[in-house]
């Protein structure tokens, strides 16, 4: 869901809105047909095509990648989140508290889940789930889940999401891209590295 690291700005994939990338962050290149472990965790994407990694996270528990720069095309990888964390960093703990993360959760929980970090995130922009339907994620059963939105840029944006609980940790894989030709070109090759992800 993100300057999420050249400048997704409000970055979540809702990363490009979601979840900003530091302002230092490199670049390094993922070619296409390289696989890599991903968010310094066991689960292993190929790269269905030429993609560049950030150097720095958005936090200790995921990685982006971008293709045409994060406002465009943003492809966030989560891992290994644990009961009571949040999916981003809290900043404004009291006043507007990000929704916990539980292992318990079902299935269409996390998709709500989701849903109201974003809203929070995203605070204001119409943030819609659109299609949901089971799924799995290295051979773990999970779901997969599109949304759009439209932010403050005044861009409608389409995202997918697959996530599923593994040992009582989520892992997450989210790409977002602006609903006119960006998300269309770059979707099939996303799904592809979803349906494909293993762990080690």
């Amino acid at each position: 869901m993100m300057n999420f690291l050249m400048k997704s700005a409000a970055a979540l994939a809702l990363a490009s809105t979601l979840v900003a990338a530091p302002a230092e962050a490199r670049w390094r290149l993922v070619e296409a047909g390289d696989e890599r472990k991903v968010a310094r965790s066991k689960l292993v994407v190929t790269a269905p095509e030429d993609w560049n990694r950030a150097t720095e996270r958005p936090t200790s528990r995921s990685e982006i990648w971008t293709t045409e720069g994060t406002q465009l095309t943003e492809l966030m990888f989560y891992a290994k989140i644990k009961d009571g964390e949040t999916l981003f960093k809290r900043r404004q703990r009291k006043r507007n508290p990000l929704p916990e993360f539980s292992p318990d959760m079902l299935p269409t929980d996390l998709v709500e889940w989701y849903e109201d970090t974003a809203n929070i995130v995203l605070g204001g922009s119409l943030f819609e789930i659109v299609e949901v339907q089971p799924a799995t994620l290295g051979g773990y059963p999970g779901v997969h889940f599109r949304y759009s939105y439209t932010g403050g840029d005044n861009v409608a944006r389409l995202g997918e999401v697959r996530a599923a609980i593994i040992d009582e940790k989520l892992y997450l894989i989210s790409f977002e891209a602006p609903k006119i030709y960006y998300f269309d070109r770059y979707i099939t090759g996303v799904r592809a590295m979803m349906d494909n992800a293993r762990f080690e």
